[in-house]
């Protein structure tokens, strides 16, 4: 048996001949530059995750105000590989951060409300917004309070990117 593994080592090897194609060689250099550690400031991962955030915030703020349907939700979750919430008060699985900046939506007037980034434990950002709705007077209600949550890992590749 060691005999044939030998033989068949002896004419596999010459066949290979060592080179590698154009494609192969651009494809190794760019995972080569890809798993470099590099330096990236808290200034750009927060900048980064409100880009993210206001990228999944736009279409939900033109089409499902509420947070109410799953098939947009899960859509977005599953292309930028985050969690999408409705922050509500009576959510008991919210984390305190949630619930704290849920009760400062609920308590800032209409004219003070934006988005926001929150760290959230040592691996993730939160990002929230408000989602407003016009009444007919013309004054803003607070529908609902969006919440993402951004891993960092998620952020650094966008910033790679």
């Amino acid at each position: 048996m060691m005999k044939w593994g030998i033989i068949i080592l002896a004419i596999a090897l010459p066949a290979c001949n060592g080179r590698l194609s154009d494609e192969q060689k651009r494809k190794i250099k760019e995972e080569m530059e890809s798993s470099q550690i590099k330096k990236i400031s808290e200034a750009e991962i927060t900048e980064t995750a409100f880009g993210i955030g206001r990228a999944i915030a736009l279409p939900l703020e033109k089409r499902d105000k509420q947070l109410k349907n799953r098939t947009i939700i899960d859509s977005l979750q599953r292309v930028y590989s985050v969690s999408i919430v409705a922050l509500t008060q009576s959510d008991s699985l919210l984390r305190e951060v949630e619930k704290k900046i849920v009760e400062a939506y609920l308590a800032g007037g209409a004219t003070q409300l934006g988005d926001n980034i929150q760290k959230l434990g040592t691996d993730s950002l939160l990002y929230t917004k408000p989602m407003m709705q016009t009444r007919a007077d013309g004054s803003e209600e607070l529908v609902a309070v969006l919440g993402i949550r951004i891993p960092k890992r998620e952020i650094v590749k966008k910033i790679g990117e």
